[in-house]
C-alpha cells in the first residue's frame, strides 16, 4: 500500500510538471502575474486585522508600497512590448498603446491627477457636490481632459492602422474600460460611501482590495494580451525569446529590485534626507515657475544677485520635472513626496550603469554583482538617499569609465560638457581619464592622448558655453579651490572631515574587506594587472585617498570598489565553479556566498535607522510660513545658523537671508562681516541689535532656541519685539532706528 502511494504521488507530481512544461510562456507570465496580485492582496488583508507584522509597504493602497511597484514593472513590461511592436510593424496604434500606459505610469508615479485637481480646485474655488470634494471635481475635469485629448489620438491612429493592430487594440479597450471602471467608478464611490462604512472596517477592506485588486489584475490581463500580440507577430518561439528581451527582462526586473529597496531606505522619513535637499528641492520648483536664472536672495555671500552660478543647474532641472507644488499651499508636503520620489530614480540609475558596465566587460551575473552594491557600506546608501547630486556625479563617472575601457573616447566630449552643467565636482571626469591614460602607458607603453583631450575640450566646453558665464569660473576660483586645497579654517559641514578610522569600519567594513580582499587575491594569483584592471584599481584607490580625506567622497569609494571585484574576480569564480568539482564543495561556496546576506542585511538595516533619525519634516516650516505671510517680499532676515537657510528658503524664498549652503560663502564676500556675524550668534557683542540692524540691513531675526546668549539680548533690548514662537524658532522683528 506505501509503495502505491509513492508510485501515486510521484505520478502525480510528474503529470504537474509535464502540464507546467506545456503551458506557452504567455499563460506562465498571466499565471505568474496573478500570483503576485493574489499574495499582495492577501498581505494586505492580513496587515489590516493584524496578522502580519506592522509593514505598512504591504497596504496595497500605500503611495510607493509594493503593490504600486508592482503595478509600476507591469506597465514598464507593456511600454516596452508595445516599443518592439511598434518598431517591427510600424503601426501607429502600437505607438498610441505605449504612450498611454507611459502616462498612466507617470501619473501613477508623480500623482498628476492628484496634484492638478488639488490647484484646479483651488484656482476654480469648486464647490462640494453631494460627498464629492473639491479635489475631486478637479481630478475628474482632469481625467476627462485627459481622456479626450487620448480618444482623439486612438481615433487618428485606428485610422491609419492594419487589421491586427486594430483587432488588438479592440481588446485593449475592453481592458481599459474595465481598468477605468475599478479605477475611477469604484474609487468614486469609495470616497462617497467614506462616511458610511467608516463604522465597518471589513467593508472599507473589501471596497480597498475592489479597487486596487482589480486595477492590478487588469493590468496583468493588458501585459498578457501586448506579449502574446508581440509573440505572434514577431514570431517568437516557445523555446526561446529574443535576445533582447532577455536582457530588458533582466534590466526591468534589477531596476525594480533597487528602487523598491532604496525606496524602502527613504520612506523610513516623511522628510527629506539632510538639509541640503531643501536648497535643491526648492531651486526646482521656482526654475519651473520663474525660468533657468531663478537664483536665491543670499545679497552678502559669493552667490548674490550679479555673482550667482547655479553649480547644479542640471540636477535642478530634473527636479523641476517633478517639482509642483509650492510649500505655501500644503505646508510643503506634495513637494516633499515629489523630490523624494525623483531622488529614488535617480538613485537606481549608477546601479543600472554599473550593471551595463559590467556586461559590457563580459563579467558574469552582473545583476547579482550590482545588487550586492546594496550591502556594502551604509552611508553610501544614506547620501544616495538625499536630494543632492552625487547619485547624478556617481552616474556621469560610471558611465565616463564605461567608454573609457571601451576606447569610445569622442563620447568623453559631450559627457565633460554636461558633468560641468551638473556638478562643481567635474574634474572627477579628467582624474579618471588620467588614470586610464598612465594605466596604458605603464602596461602597453602607449600615449592614450584622446583619454585625456576630448574629457578636457568637454569640461572646458561646459565652463565657457555656459548660461553663469564668468561667474562661473569666479565661483570655482572662491569655493572649489578653497576646500581642495585646505586654505580655509572656516567649520563647515561634517561631510568635508574625515571618518575615524573605526566608525568608517563599522559602517563601509563589507567594501574594505571586499577591496583589500580583492588586492590580497589577485597578488597571490601572481597575475599581472592589464590595463583595464589597472584602471580600476587605480580610479579605486583615487576615491579610496579622497575619502580618506573627506567623508562625502563616500558615494564613489563602495561602488569603484564593487566594479574592480566584479571585472577581477569574476573569471576566477567562473573557472572555479565550472570544473568538476565535488557538489559539497559547491555547496560549501554557495554557503560562504549566502552569508554574506548577513552583514548585507545588516547594512540595509543601518541605512534605514539612519535615514529614520532626520530632522522632522516640520523643522522651521511653521516659522518660515509665518514669515511668509506677514513680512514683506525682500525683507532682509538675520538667522544664526548657516544651515538653518535650506529649510528657511524652502518655505519662504521671497526673503533675503544673510548666510546660506556654506560658511565660506560669507567670508570669501566679506571675512570681516563673516566675523561679526560669528560674534553676533555667539552673544559677544554688547548691543547686538545695532550692528544687525545697521550693517546686515536686518527687518527680522531668525533664531533656533540653542543661541541663548544672542536670546537673552534680545529679550532684555527694546529695540526689537518678539513676533512669532514656536518649539524650533522664534522671530524678532528690529524696531526702525530713531
Amino acid at each position: 500500500m506505501t509503495d502505491l502511494n509513492i508510485w501515486l504521488t510521484n505520478t502525480i507530481h510528474r503529470q504537474k510538471w509535464v502540464t507546467w512544461a506545456k503551458m506557452t510562456r504567455a499563460t506562465r507570465l498571466m499565471a505568474g502575474l496573478l500570483a503576485g496580485d493574489l499574495l499582495l492582496l492577501l498581505a494586505h488583508f492580513l496587515l489590516a486585522y493584524g496578522v502580519l507584522l506592522s509593514n505598512h509597504d504591504f497596504f496595497v493602497d500605500v503611495d510607493g508600497g509594493y503593490g504600486e511597484w508592482f503595478q509600476y514593472f507591469k506597465y514598464g513590461g507593456l511600454m516596452v512590448l508595445l516599443a518592439s511592436l511598434f518598431q517591427r510593424q510600424r503601426q501607429p496604434l502600437y505607438l498610441f498603446w505605449g504612450a498611454l500606459f507611459g502616462y498612466f505610469l507617470l501619473d501613477d508615479a508623480l500623482r498628476w491627477h492628484e496634484l492638478v485637481g488639488l490647484w484646479l480646485a483651488q484656482t476654480a474655488d469648486f464647490p462640494a457636490i453631494f460627498t464629492l470634494r473639491p479635489q475631486d471635481l478637479g481630478e475628474l475635469i482632469f481625467s476627462g481632459v485627459s481622456g479626450f485629448c487620448f480618444l482623439t489620438a486612438l481615433v487618428f491612429a485606428y485610422q491609419h492602422s492594419e487589421a491586427a493592430a486594430r483587432r488588438f487594440s479592440q481588446k485593449l479597450l475592453l481592458a481599459l474600460a474595465a481598468l477605468i471602471f475599478f479605477g475611477v467608478g469604484v474609487d468614486m464611490v469609495q470616497v462617497m460611501s467614506q462616511a458610511a462604512v467608516e463604522p465597518y472596517p471589513f467593508l472599507r477592506e473589501l471596497l480597498i482590495l475592489l479597487e486596487e485588486g482589480g486595477e492590478m489584475m487588469v493590468v496583468s490581463g493588458m501585459v498578457w494580451l501586448a506579449y502574446r500580440q508581440a509573440a505572434r507577430q514577431q514570431g517568437w518561439t516557445a523555446e526561446k525569446a529574443p535576445d533582447w528581451l532577455r536582457e530588458t527582462a533582466v534590466a526591468a526586473g534589477l531596476f525594480g529590485v533597487i528602487t523598491a529597496v532604496l525606496f524602502s531606505i527613504q520612506a523610513e522619513t516623511a522628510a527629506l534626507v539632510g538639509n541640503d535637499g531643501y536648497y535643491h528641492a526648492k531651486m526646482a520648483l521656482l526654475i519651473r515657475q520663474e525660468g533657468l536664472l531663478a537664483r536665491p536672495l543670499l545679497p552678502f555671500t559669493i552667490l548674490n544677485e550679479a555673482d550667482f552660478y547655479n553649480h547644479h543647474l542640471l540636477y535642478h532641472l530634473y527636479l523641476a520635472l517633478f517639482a509642483g507644488i509650492d510649500p505655501v499651499v500644503d505646508g510643503g508636503l506634495a513637494l516633499t513626496q515629489q523630490v523624494k520620489t525623483a531622488v529614488t530614480l535617480m538613485a537606481a540609475l549608477p546601479f543600472m550603469a554599473i550593471w551595463w558596465l559590467l556586461r559590457g566587460q563580459g563579467v558574469r551575473w552582473p545583476a547579482l554583482w550590482t545588487v550586492a552594491l546594496l550591502a556594502l557600506s551604509e552611508p553610501f546608501l544614506y547620501r544616495l538617499s538625499m536630494p543632492r547630486v552625487q547619485s547624478a556625479s556617481l552616474l556621469v563617472l560610471v558611465v565616463g569609465l564605461h567608454w573609457l575601457l571601451q576606447g569610445k573616447f569622442r563620447r568623453l566630449l559631450p559627457l565633460g560638457a554636461v558633468y560641468v552643467w551638473l556638478y562643481d565636482g567635474f574634474p572627477l571626469l579628467l582624474v579618471l581619464g588620467g588614470v586610464y591614460f598612465t594605466a596604458v602607458y605603464l602596461t602597453e607603453r602607449r600615449f592614450i592622448w584622446s583619454a585625456l583631450s576630448y574629457p578636457a575640450l568637454g569640461l572646458g566646453l561646459g565652463l565657457v558655453v555656459n548660461p553663469f558665464f564668468p561667474q562661473n569660473l569666479v565661483f570655482i576660483g572662491h569655493h572649489l579651490w578653497a576646500k581642495l586645497a585646505g586654505t580655509t579654517a572656516i567649520p563647515v559641514g561634517s561631510e568635508w572631515y574625515p571618518y575615524d578610522t573605526w566608525a568608517l569600519v563599522e559602517n563601509s567594513g563589507l567594501a574594505l574587506a571586499l577591496f583589500f580582499g580583492t588586492l590580497l587575491l589577485l597578488n597571490w594569483r601572481g597575475q599581472r594587472p592589464d590595463a583595464r584592471l589597472l584602471t580600476l584599481l587605480g580610479c579605486t584607490a583615487v576615491f579610496g585617498l579622497m575619502l580618506l580625506r573627506a567623508r562625502r567622497f563616500i558615494e564613489y569609494f563602495p561602488a569603484f570598489v564593487l566594479i574592480l571585484a566584479a571585472v577581477a574576480l569574476s573569471p576566477l569564480l567562473v573557472s572555479w565553479w565550472e570544473q568538476k568539482r565535488p557538489w559539497p564543495q559547491r555547496w560549501l561556496l554557495a554557503g560562504c556566498v549566502a552569508l554574506l546576506l548577513l552583514p548585507g542585511w545588516r547594512t540595509l538595516q543601518a541605512a534605514r535607522a539612519a535615514v529614520a533619525d532626520s530632522a522632522p519634516a516640520d523643522q522651521y516650516a511653521a516659522a518660515a510660513l509665518w514669515l511668509n505671510a506677514y513680512s514683506e517680499p525682500g525683507s532682509m532676515v538675520f538667522q544664526t545658523d548657516w544651515d538653518d537657510f535650506t529649510r528657511l528658503f524652502f518655505y519662504n524664498s521671497a526673503a533675503n537671508y544673510t548666510v546660506g549652503l556654506d560658511p565660506t560663502f560669507l567670508s570669501r564676500y566679506d571675512a570681516a562681516l563673516y566675523d561679526a556675524w560669528v560674534a553676533l550668534t555667539r552673544g559677544q557683542v554688547a548691543d547686538p541689535v545695532p550692528v544687525i540692524r545697521d550693517q546686515f540691513g536686518a527687518d527680522y531675526i531668525v533664531s533656533d532656541l540653542h543661541h541663548t546668549e544672542l536670546l537673552d539680548q534680545l529679550a532684555a533690548s527694546s529695540q526689537v519685539r518678539e513676533l512669532y514662537r514656536d518649539n524650533y524658532a522664534v522671530i524678532f522683528e528690529i524696531e526702525e532706528s530713531r
